[in-house]
């Protein structure tokens, strides 16, 4: 019993450390296209997970893309030349999808997108 007890504690004080870590990492979003055809554009990673109050950063590799948001859970619409940036932290947790208006499709009936699509896990 008194093992138990300890092992309660000290799981407590681990979540409860972890809990007040402040949130600030970064996570950088590219966006890459192949050299060699047209049509092999996509993010990377195409998914990440996070916790909230990280900033990602997405980033214009090669090409010009946009980053655009999907749904009305947030709002975020910038372009992203070739060695361009544009940024937003998130703050609140939920899913939250983004892609590049010009190198993907997206069918708001089914919520369908295809192409340079990505998306934002946050926890």
């Amino acid at each position: 019993m008194r093992h138990r007890v300890a092992l309660i504690i000290a799981v407590s004080l681990l979540l409860g450390a972890l809990a007040v870590q402040p949130a600030t990492s970064a996570v950088v979003v590219k966006a890459v296209s192949c050299s060699s055809c047209t049509r092999d554009y996509k993010w990377q990673p195409g998914s990440t997970s996070i916790v909230h109050g990280t900033k990602v950063t997405w980033k214009g590799v090669s090409g010009f893309h946009d980053v655009t948001s999907i749904g009305k859970n947030w709002s975020k619409q910038s372009s992203l030349p070739s060695g361009g940036s544009t940024s937003f932290t998130f703050k609140t947790a939920g899913t939250y999808r983004f892609r590049c208006t010009i190198h993907s499709s997206y069918v708001a009936t089914t919520k369908k997108c295809s192409g340079m699509c990505g998306r934002v896990v946050v926890s």
